[in-house]
């Protein structure tokens, strides 16, 4: 990758070199769900940089300081948002720095005073208003482009069903049941993830209706449920993303990590508010243990404010 690339188009440069370079702490690659969620912050940040005049390159403290204020807005207390976000900024900055574009980094000082919450961060998800003001933007409308049908039925499937970026980039045509009077998903184990069929939610069944007999229409060489090109490629992490954070400009919603994750947890939140148990919403998220849930559970006890808002 050329390095010219983080000046002109940043946002595709830190795509590439966390496809290609970047690895975690355990010096291992990140995970395909991380770097969904990775390059939705990387996005945010940049967002903040274009609209206050600096980019990737040039940005300093100040401008630190200000996109946090921000972020904050957006984060409920005691959360590892702040952190996250301030690590990712720290990693990438210091490659920018072994590659001579920077000269310094403002993110490396002040990670010295952050430390991570005692407890479990608490997961981001849309608030159940928020949540049906997604919902209802999840439709699909007369004379349609297939693109356009085919972004708003992603965004409807990842909040109708708990799938992840990478088993939604996975499914094939026949995965998805529509024809039966209760739609649902076949979900192929994935990882730890187990094998799983979901329920479809009703407010998402018309939009994917629609798209499935447009997809069966169309030919493609390959099967995949959702495709990206004429060649029938499968979605990529970045289009994906797109496709959630146009949704949430739709609805008028905002949130500190506006990925796929984000309409995860929010419908495994749902499950949680209509009674399920925890060994039932793990059962239908494909988890291996019921972690995630349990910290869901405890956004209802303890009135936790998300950190998603209007």
């Amino acid at each position: 990758m050329s390095d010219h690339v983080w000046l002109v188009a940043p946002e595709d440069a830190y795509a590439q070199w966390q496809r290609e370079e970047a690895i975690g702490a355990d010096r291992r690659a990140f995970a395909d769900q991380s770097i969904v969620q990775h390059r939705s912050m990387f996005s945010r940040f940049n967002d903040y940089l274009a609209t206050h005049h600096a980019t990737v390159v040039s940005y300093g403290t100040d401008h630190l300081d200000g996109f946090f204020t921000d972020l904050t807005q957006d984060c409920a207390p005691g959360t590892s948002t702040r952190l996250r976000y301030l690590k990712l900024i720290d990693r990438f900055t210091r490659h920018l720095l072994n590659i001579e574009l920077r000269t310094s980094n403002p993110a490396a000082q002040m990670l010295i005073n952050e430390s991570w919450p005692e407890d479990e961060p608490t997961p981001i998800y849309l608030p159940e208003e928020g949540d049906a003001r997604l919902q209802a933007v999840c439709v699909s409308s007369d004379g349609a482009a297939f693109k356009e049908l085919r972004n708003t039925a992603i965004v409807a499937l990842f909040l109708a069903s708990g799938v992840t970026a990478a088993e939604l980039r996975q499914l094939r045509v026949d995965d998805l049941d529509v024809a039966n009077d209760r739609p649902t998903v076949f979900v192929e184990k994935h990882g730890p993830r187990i094998a799983r069929r979901v329920p479809i939610d009703a407010f998402a069944v018309d939009v994917l209706r629609a798209y499935h007999d447009a997809r069966r229409i169309i030919q493609y060489a390959t099967q995949w449920l959702f495709i990206t090109t004429a060649a029938g490629k499968p979605m990529q992490p970045d289009t994906m993303l797109r496709c959630v954070r146009a949704a949430l400009k739709r609805a008028g919603l905002t949130a500190a990590d506006e990925s796929p994750r984000l309409l995860r947890n929010t419908y495994g939140r749902r499950r949680i508010v209509e009674g399920k148990t925890n060994e039932q919403v793990s059962n239908l998220m494909g988890l291996s243990s019921h972690r995630t849930t349990i910290r869901l559970r405890q956004t209802l006890e303890s009135g936790e404010t998300p950190d998603a808002q209007k």
